[in-house]
């Protein structure tokens, strides 16, 4: 939902700027424009250039400005280093300005990437025009979205402004200068600081020096001509990347000079010009000499990109591209972390060396020791690793989690998969509807892969977590980082549904009617904050600590609730556990287009009333626990008995469920299930559990029997008891 949004809003800049492939008009030169466009952090660089007279010349002209917010986005230290101020004459600003200048007028409809474009740059520096129709999420299971217009990676939110001969496109960002140099020799020291990477010393000036064989397996012939070809995109590692290779390793690999060649044209596509905002996440590109592909990743907090290469036959690594989109004359270069190609390390080694990991390993040498010896193994090895901020939310559950040594046990068992288990998510684009699956060594638990929006997700003991760093290749098999633990949930049911993009609709109609209150964990000390939120993106406020009619503004309607529960859940300390069978934003946005959702919604107890419907009485259901089709009665927040049930259809893939939810002959599907918070579980519906006679049904005896569910839930207790000590005994 939240990349929906974005999108939305972008197309509605983009129509101020232009309406059915017609120019918009204003002003009589660019000069005399750019104030009413809101750029007039661009035109003092015009002035500074004293380049007025340029811009209110009848010459044709077409100019890529950035606008006024995207300058002030930028960190102070871009803002003074976009060009060389010291130089005479303003040389610095004049080619900064002219090098985002065409001597032509050119509309977007006319932007290819199969040629750069030369700019008004004395330097005869070029940009790379781009229109790319662009997915909303997985390049696979995705929606198409509109045809964007790029120049050098940035997007053009107003194009085609006229302004007398002279043509405008405001773009999104502010662009570093192009370099006048290709992209080899932009590694080989003509760069910002002269640096000559390790990366070409070490390794492709060593296979260069090399003896070459005669045919098509030839450094000049599959590097050096393809880097100074017209169109280029390369993948240079930090020194960073080299300085992490054991000396030791680096020598074998300076002994192998077919591998050589193949790790560097792996880190080379060929003829296209890939800037992040081109690519979609998930999207895989065939690399230089036919020696493997890389697949594009974005999705980490929406901002962080990462590379992942692999050669063919051989092991994954993924990389962070930083920093990234370096426009050279002829394409983009990439500074990456890792080296692709080269896997030297084992899993235990790649947990210890990164530092964002450094967490997880304390736990694993403080847990069992077959539990170490497994990852250690010579192979067949693939875990999931939480970074350090999922390591310390654990804490806010267990303050000395690192003394429990059957905690400890269980979340790396649940980590790490049997052996001969592995899931590829390089390979990976279904939604969660086809969902992947592979078992843990925790007691034969599954654990979950699919793609939602531009993320890739796992679950793993009713947990979600976000896949930061995926298929990362070790010696011994594969690791992929997470940002939660398996096993372990860190927040309670309402920020749960706070951090899930598609139920920003639901999220806000709960403190609507003060149910945020009511199921919150009070006894969690801290919830671990979402890498991204849309109902913060919606203006709704995090759920907050406190009693319950702390900070709401349906002060009347949670005093009705609290009455009616003698104040217990989410007051004090006093922690309530539920299932919620939560419906999506898109069963709440049609609930509420309807006459009879409107008059319930604009009944707050009424609404309320409904709501609990949906949401068990102190019982925690999980929907891989029941058995197909086996209905599960269970009683509701509201006194009404309601009915569950998975289907027992053969043709249904190994591991996954469907199942719904009912009331009184109607039924709810169950679209994704069994996500696990501090004090309960929840499971998103795709619709509420409506009937007519709810319009007038007689809900003032809610209080009298929601007090009288206490006896069942005693008598729940005491039956469970005995079914356990029967169990014990026989």
């Amino acid at each position: 939902m939240a990349s929906i949004c974005r999108w939305v809003i972008l197309i509605l800049l983009s129509v101020i700027g232009k309406v059915n492939g017609q120019a918009a008009t204003t002003g009589n030169t660019a000069f005399d424009a750019l104030d009413g466009l809101g750029c007039t952090q661009f035109k003092a660089i015009i002035m500074e250039a004293q380049l007025e007279e340029t811009y209110r010349s009848a010459q044709a002209l077409t100019i890529f400005v950035f606008n006024d917010t995207a300058y002030n986005l930028m960190p102070p230290y871009r803002q003074g280093t976009l060009y060389d101020k010291t130089s005479p004459n303003n040389l610095g600003a004049k080619e900064y300005i002219n090098s985002f200048t065409l001597t032509e007028a050119v509309e977007t409809g006319s932007f290819s990437p199969d040629t750069p474009v030369r700019t008004y740059s004395v330097k005869n520096r070029k940009v790379f025009l781009n229109k790319r129709e662009l997915r909303v999420g997985n390049v696979a299971s995705g929606l198409p979205g509109p045809t964007r217009y790029f120049c050098n990676g940035a997007m053009v939110i107003r194009p085609n402004i006229q302004a007398g001969q002279h043509l405008i496109h405001v773009i999104d960002q502010v662009l570093d200068m192009p370099w006048e140099q290709n992209a080899i020799a932009y590694v080989t020291g003509y760069n910002p600081t002269g640096l000559t990477f390790m990366f070409f010393s070490k390794i492709m000036e060593f296979l260069r020096r090399a003896p070459q064989e005669d045919g098509e397996y030839n450094y000049n012939k599959q590097v050096q001509q393809v880097l100074s070809s017209n169109q280029v995109t390369f993948f240079i590692p930090s020194d960073e990347a080299l300085n992490l290779i054991p000396p030791q390793k680096l020598s074998e690999l300076q002994g192998n000079l077919r591998l050589m060649l193949d790790i560097i044209t792996l880190h080379i596509v060929p003829n296209q010009v890939l800037y992040t905002s081109l690519v979609n996440h998930n999207e895989r590109f065939n690399t230089q000499f036919n020696s493997g592909a890389v697949v594009f990743r974005k999705n980490f907090n929406r901002e962080a990109v990462y590379v992942t290469g692999s050669l063919k036959g051989g092991r994954t690594v993924t990389a962070k591209l930083n920093p990234a989109n370096i426009t050279v004359l002829n394409g983009v270069v990439h500074q990456i972390d890792s080296i692709m190609g080269f896997v030297y390390k084992t899993a235990v080694e790649e947990i210890s060396i990164d530092p964002n990991t450094q967490n997880f390993e304390q736990l694993v040498y403080a847990a069992r020791k077959d539990l170490q010896n497994a990852l250690t193994a010579t192979s067949g090895v693939t875990v999931f690793v939480p970074n350090n901020q999922a390591m310390f939310a654990v804490a806010n559950v267990y303050q000395n989690y690192i003394n429990n040594q059957s905690l400890l046990n269980m979340i790396l068992e649940m980590s790490i998969l049997q052996q001969g288990q592995t899931l590829n998510l390089m390979d990976h684009y279904g939604n969660y509807e086809s969902y992947n699956t592979a078992v843990s060594r925790y007691n034969g638990r599954l654990i979950k892969v699919y793609s939602e929006g531009n993320d890739t997700w796992v679950e793993g003991g009713y947990v979600k977590a976000r896949v930061i760093k995926p298929d990362i290749g070790v010696t011994n098999g594969v690791v992929h980082q997470i940002d939660a633990v398996f096993g372990v949930p860190t927040r309670d049911l309402v920020y749960t549904i706070y951090c899930e993009d598609w139920l920003v609709s639901t999220y806000i109609q709960l403190q609507y009617v003060g149910l945020d209150k009511y199921m919150r964990d009070p006894t969690l000390t801290k919830n671990q904050e979402c890498t991204f939120s849309a109902s913060a993106q919606a203006g709704s406020s995090a759920p907050s600590g406190g009693t319950w009619n702390t900070g709401n503004q349906n002060t009347n309607q949670n005093s009705q609730l609290y009455d009616q529960y003698g104040g217990l859940c989410g007051d004090g300390l006093h922690r309530c556990e539920f299932t919620f069978f939560v419906p999506n934003g898109t069963a709440i946005d049609n609930f509420a287009l309807t006459p009879y959702g409107r008059q319930i919604m604009n009944d707050a107890r009424r609404w309320r009333w409904l709501l609990r419907r949906l949401v068990t009485y102190r019982e925690k259901i999980y929907i891989d626990q029941i058995a197909a089709g086996a209905p599960r009665s269970f009683y509701a927040d509201n006194g009404e008995e309601i009915i569950v049930q998975t289907d027992s259809r053969s043709n249904i893939p190994s591991g996954q469920r469907i199942a719904y939810i009912m009331f009184e002959g109607i039924r709810a599907q169950i679209v994704h299930s069994d996500i696990g918070a501090t004090n309960g579980v929840i499971h998103i519906i795709s619709s509420l559990l409506f009937v007519p006679e709810d319009l007038a049904r007689d809900i003032s005896g809610v209080a009298r029997n929601s007090q009288s569910l206490y006896y069942v839930l005693i008598f729940s207790i005491l039956g469970a008891l005995i079914t356990k000590i029967r169990l014990l005994t026989s």
